[in-house]
């Protein structure tokens, strides 16, 4: 992510931990995150396909080294969500002046959307929509004043797809009828975006807010909260029918050099080497010269295919 016109500084200096579990009976869970440190790119797939609704996936993750000195994007994956067949979780976090934020979203997110799913039984948009606000508020105990994050949610309930997002990673849908985004690009340079903002007491300068962060929506950021920065998500929810082939859950170091077409033809291209595609789709997008860190998880949405 863009984000901040400020100087980065690495302060992780442990190797990346990768915890994975696979059973029947508890979460099939991965995060993923990686440090300036004996820099290597990740790709972790999931293959515990023993319920009817788990969905396969596969996640990679490319720091960049060319062009970005450390790793700020954080990744989670988690088939069979709290212990539930039919309930799944995937997100993608990018982070901006540092991964504080990102990392605790990947620790804090999943525990606090299982009790907003408790408060919120059948209504799942609504126990979205609080979940972020009180991660956000978790995120507010750590001072995080100029470190922030975006966020890609996609929490699957049965056949019922909802995608919760704030910022720029975002997600996309290919489908019978094409490729196309389900999230919401938050830019300083959407007009209705900037108007909230100015009304709010903020100032876009440089197609920022202040001047210092290029997204309207985001995690953290508390020095810009009383400026029109809110972690208010725009939430899509659509049935998971025939008609849909792969969810693409990526952060912008993907669609700054590439399409939703463009990654639908590396899906079909690839559906024989499917634990790959997460991988083909970042080396693609780093090919084509994305300069930012680069996270995708692809998950595949009908067996089918």
């Amino acid at each position: 992510m863009e984000g901040k016109k400020i100087k980065k500084t690495n302060s992780e200096k442990n190797l990346p931990k990768i915890k994975y579990k696979d059973s029947d009976k508890k979460d099939t869970k991965e995060v993923i995150n990686i440090t300036r440190k004996k820099h290597k790119a990740k790709t972790i797939i999931d293959t515990n396909l023993s319920f009817s609704t788990s969905y396969r996936h596969c996640v990679h993750l490319e720091q960049n080294p060319e062009y970005c000195d450390y790793m700020e994007d954080c990744v989670l994956a988690l088939n069979n969500f709290n212990k539930e067949s039919f309930r799944h979780l995937f997100c993608v976090f990018d982070g901006h002046g540092g991964n504080l934020t990102a990392k605790l979203c990947v620790k804090k997110f999943p525990e606090i959307l299982k009790k907003c799913l408790l408060d919120y039984p059948l209504d799942y948009e609504s126990a979205l929509k609080n979940s972020f606000y009180l991660m956000d508020k978790e995120i507010e105990k750590e001072k995080a004043n100029e470190v922030g994050n975006t966020g890609t949610v996609v929490f699957i309930n049965n056949k019922l797809f909802y995608c919760a997002n704030v910022g720029d990673s975002s997600c996309c849908i290919i489908s019978r009828t094409g490729a196309e985004f389900v999230s919401v690009d938050d830019k300083c340079t959407n007009k209705k975006e900037i108007k909230r903002i100015e009304k709010q007491g903020g100032k876009i300068i440089d197609d920022r807010i202040n001047g210092i962060l290029a997204v309207s929506r985001g995690f953290g950021d508390f020095d810009l909260k009383n400026k029109g920065l809110i972690c208010e998500p725009h939430i899509f929810k659509r049935l998971i029918d025939n008609s849909c082939y792969y969810c693409v859950i990526a952060s912008d170091g993907v669609w700054d050099t590439l399409k939703p077409d463009d990654v639908s033809k590396i899906c079909f291209a690839n559906k024989n080497n499917f634990k790959n595609i997460a991988k083909i789709i970042v080396d693609t997008a780093q090919e084509r010269g994305s300069e930012d860190n680069i996270s995708c998880i692809v998950v595949e949405l009908n067996k089918k295919l």
